[in-house]
């Protein structure tokens, strides 16, 4: 089944997050490759007709193939031809964990901070927005996925599912500025390493960071609501600069 209109926006939202230098059609994959990494794109999916996706993103479908080619060569999607043929995503991205530490190796304290006191900002409001804002069906969607990441044994899922909490709640603020600055946020972050939980069983508590987060959006508690997600978002920055220090400390990795 191709993918909801709603997937379609949040791929149409990362637009931005690429480095710098692309050509178009490197753009466009990047966003694409982010978007399965995320798992916003999920094995299985069916993006639009070429045609469609070229109208969408706003490129020629000349420029457009040339992406798909690109994403063909790594393995991400395969494509069929005739009426019902189309580009299916084919797997997950899963960066080494080499690659992961690497990245948070080298990305410094006052960087790792600065991300942080971003991702608190761009948090809070979302959640305090989304007091105000949300529907019944936005907290169901909350609701489920702390659910998911509460069940979730993987850690590179929980990663994936916390990504699309944070993500869901600025959906909930229905801002769609803040929304795309959540998801080029949060593309980042998942290209750096977050370890395994630590003794105080990380994974408890930020499934229980979540679920007051929630629980704030569903009461119309705005300040609550805001200082439970900047609490979260301060939890996750201090937790990163804990892993970069212990990394530092050990001899470089290839990647």
């Amino acid at each position: 089944m191709t993918i909801p209109s709603t997937t379609l926006d949040l791929l149409l939202l990362l637009r931005g997050s690429e480095p710098e230098g692309l050509g178009r059609a490197d753009q466009v994959s990047y966003q694409i490759e982010t978007a399965i990494l995320m798992g916003i794109l999920a094995e299985g999916d069916r993006l639009p007709t070429e045609s469609a996706l070229a109208a969408e993103l706003g490129i020629s479908p000349i420029t457009l193939r040339q992406s798909l080619a690109s994403l063909r060569s790594k393995g991400l999607i395969e494509t069929s031809r005739g009426r019902s043929g189309g580009s299916v995503v084919r797997r997950q991205i899963d960066l080494s964990d080499s690659e992961l530490r690497n990245k948070l190796r080298e990305t410094s304290t006052e960087a790792l901070r600065d991300l942080g006191d971003m991702g608190a900002a761009i948090a809070s409001m979302s959640a305090r927005l989304a007091a105000d804002r949300a529907d019944a069906q936005n907290v169901q969607h909350l609701e489920e996925l702390v659910r998911r990441h509460r069940e979730a044994a993987d850690e590179r899922l929980r990663r994936r599912i916390d990504s699309r909490f944070h993500v869901a709640v600025s959906i909930a603020a229905q801002s769609s500025r803040l929304t795309a600055a959540q998801l080029q946020l949060r593309a980042e972050l998942m290209t750096i390493w977050w370890g395994q939980p630590g003794p105080d069983d990380g994974a408890t508590v930020a499934a229980e960071q979540h679920q007051a987060i929630v629980d704030a959006i569903r009461k119309r508690d705005a300040e609550g609501a805001a200082s439970a997600a900047e609490l979260h978002s301060r939890a996750e920055t201090e937790y990163l600069i804990a892993q970069h220090l212990s990394l530092t400390m050990l001899p470089g990795e290839g990647a």
